[in-house]
């Protein structure tokens, strides 16, 4: 057996100490090659998280920019906030060669439900390009939302008498309380203080020195022109009064029992007519004023039970043409007519014309359907209606008008329809350029616009009314004024005497409107603080002329008085239509705030700022 010598012994021991002294610097080298990559790794997704950080503040900035001055939202394509602006990491030191630029503009669909959306887009670039490109879509709360708003509370108004206010409330102004309390079940935010808080119960408390939300403007309002124009809804209504304050345009909301269901609220039986005054001095169906002689009035008189149903006759009928058939007595005089107005059903109000109460079962010629007369004319829809809008008009819920086919065309002929089955290009906007008058149910959802008063004739409400059907599904209003949204003096439901006696009656004590009413003026009744103080109950209030029960919500430059402590005026009953919220009427202005932000990566490569706003543009 060979036997190692000890220089070899030495020699191999060498070898082994070198080879080992090789691989610890091997591994030691190695060692420094991983914690040097895993460095670099870890900044390059620090970086990388720094520019998605930088992409997602630049959102926040576009939309705190846009709440700060909703004017520069365009109207059409996109606007630039930023561009190349130089971006920092968490620490606040520039990322070198990166930079970032923010663009907003109007995207998506624009259908005029829910309000204005649109897109903050995020660009974030090196020398390559986008590496990072972030959309935040916002919308605008609509001024629908609120149950109550004004811009200036007005002189000496204030809540009291158990106002109760259901919906959130805002004022740019002072607001106060009296000791006759009130209470506000939602929020509430006033850009000055509140007089009276020890007075009032805030189930959600409240919030004094807030922010201002200034109202649209008249160019904001007269945009929706466009709209209505393309839905062939754009009305001019005649120049000039008869008497101060009348409007010569009326509207009235009809539902038509199309499918005989005995239902009016199907979601293509909504319709409204619209009437034109002629000017005549004896145009006083038009005007808001009470009629200054009862006996002549076209908008006085009393319903009849007679065999072919319940109808009104006008005062001016009782005195020219009736007799004692109609159980008054007397001949065709003024005394019929005084007869009528004291008897047991009086009813003196805008919607009483003969010539505009076109829904009575009479065969009689006043209360047939006329076109046109002396003294104004229905605007005509279409020569050609659907067969089943006659067909529907005999049915029981229609409320027939005339029993003979020949009478149903002629009426079909003027009936306006709110749905898009049978007005493919409605926007839902009703635009009149004038004074205009209002009454009716409506059934489907609409919004009318007007440049001057809006004046409200008669008890103005929903066929299915508030809370009961989900909110995509229910009916709704809206009013938008640039003057004055008028409860007019017919409507008032306590008596009035005029002259030798005769009596202003509504057919109740109560007076309803619902709808969301926006007006850059006031919203009010016309001389609330005359007439009797004589007891008209509400809800054991005996005082007053009865309720009137707002339901939606009132937005108002200046707060207008509707009733008095004194025993005049109304009582208010606030409700509130949280559909409002929801599902706003269409195209109701926007407070210019936006709010419900979603985030959206998109894919850097090859992006396009002007590609992208082009391709999302809204189509109304």
């Amino acid at each position: 057996m060979a036997r190692i010598r000890n220089s070899d012994q030495r020699g191999m021991a060498l070898v082994l100490v070198m080879l080992l002294t090789v691989g610890v610097a091997a591994l030691a080298a190695g060692a420094i090659f991983l914690t040097s990559s895993a460095n670099l790794i870890s900044k390059g997704h620090e970086r990388e998280e720094d520019m998605r950080n930088a992409a997602d503040a630049g959102i926040e900035l576009g939309r705190s920019a846009l709440n700060g001055n909703p004017a520069l939202f365009p109207d059409t394509g996109y606007r630039a906030l930023a561009t190349s602006q130089q971006v920092t990491d968490a620490t606040g030191n520039p990322i070198p060669g990166v930079t970032r630029s923010i663009y907003f503009g109007p995207t998506g669909s624009s259908t005029g439900q829910y309000g204005i959306f649109g897109s903050v887009v995020s660009v974030i670039q090196d020398a390559s390009g986008a590496v990072v490109v972030r959309r935040g879509e916002l919308a605008q709360e609509s001024f629908a939302k609120f149950a109550y708003y004004t811009n200036d509370e007005g002189s000496g108004i204030c809540f009291g008498g158990g106002d109760q206010i259901f919906g959130p409330l805002h004022t740019n102004d002072d607001m106060c309380i009296y000791s006759s309390t009130a209470r506000f079940r939602s929020t509430v935010e006033v850009s000055g203080t509140i007089t009276g808080k020890p007075y009032g119960t805030f189930d959600q408390g409240y919030l004094e020195r807030g922010a201002v939300i200034p109202l649209p403007t008249p160019a904001d309002l007269v945009k929706l022109n466009t709209y209505a124009t393309q839905g062939g809804m754009s009305f001019t209504a005649p120049a000039g009064a008869v008497t101060a304050g009348q409007a010569r345009m009326r509207i009235e909301f009809v539902s038509i029992d199309l499918d005989g269901d005995g239902r009016v609220t199907g979601p293509t039986e909504g319709f409204f007519r619209v009437y034109m005054d002629s000017g005549r001095v004896d145009g006083v169906q038009m005007a808001a004023d009470r009629p200054g002689t009862a006996n002549q009035s076209l908008n006085c008189g009393d319903f009849h039970n007679t065999s072919f149903g319940s109808t009104f006759f006008t005062a001016n009928y009782h005195r020219v043409v009736l007799t004692g058939v109609w159980g008054h007595g007397g001949t065709p005089s003024t005394g019929t007519a005084t007869a009528s107005l004291n008897s047991g059903t009086y009813r003196c109000f805008l919607a009483g014309s003969d010539r505009l109460n076109v829904t009575g079962l009479g065969t009689l010629q006043h209360n047939t359907f006329s076109q046109r007369d002396s003294v104004g004319y229905w605007v005509r829809y279409t020569n050609a209606p659907p067969a089943e809008w006659s067909a529907g008009l005999k049915n029981v819920a229609s409320n027939t008008v005339d029993t003979t086919l020949v009478g149903r065309d002629s009426l079909a002929h003027y009936l306006w329809p709110i749905s898009r089955l049978y007005n493919v290009n409605t926007k839902g906007v009703i635009y009149v350029n004038g004074k205009v008058i209002l009454s009716g149910i409506v059934n489907g959802r609409v919004t009318i616009a007007a440049t001057d008063n809006i004046t409200i004739a008669d008890d103005l409400q929903y066929a299915i009314a508030p809370g009961s059907s989900p909110c995509l599904s229910s009916n709704m209003l809206g009013l938008l004024s640039q003057g004055d949204v008028l409860e007019a003096d017919n409507t008032i439901n306590a008596p009035w005497d005029i002259g030798t006696g005769y009596r202003n009656y509504d057919d109740s004590n109560d007076d309803f409107l619902q709808a969301v009413i926006l007006t850059l003026n006031s919203f009010t009744a016309e001389a609330y603080s005359g007439g009797s103080t004589s007891a008209q109950p509400c809800q054991g209030t005996n005082w007053g002329r009865g309720c009137l029960y707002l339901t939606g919500g009132i937005i108002q430059g200046t707060r207008g008085a509707v009733g008095t402590g004194s025993g005049s005026g109304y009582i208010k009953r606030y409700a509130y239509d949280v559909c409002a919220f929801q599902t706003p009427p269409p195209y109701f202005p926007t407070t210019g705030r936006f709010i419900r932000n979603r985030y959206y990566e998109i894919d850097p490569v090859g992006f396009s700022v002007a590609q992208f706003f082009e391709d999302l543009a809204p189509n109304p």
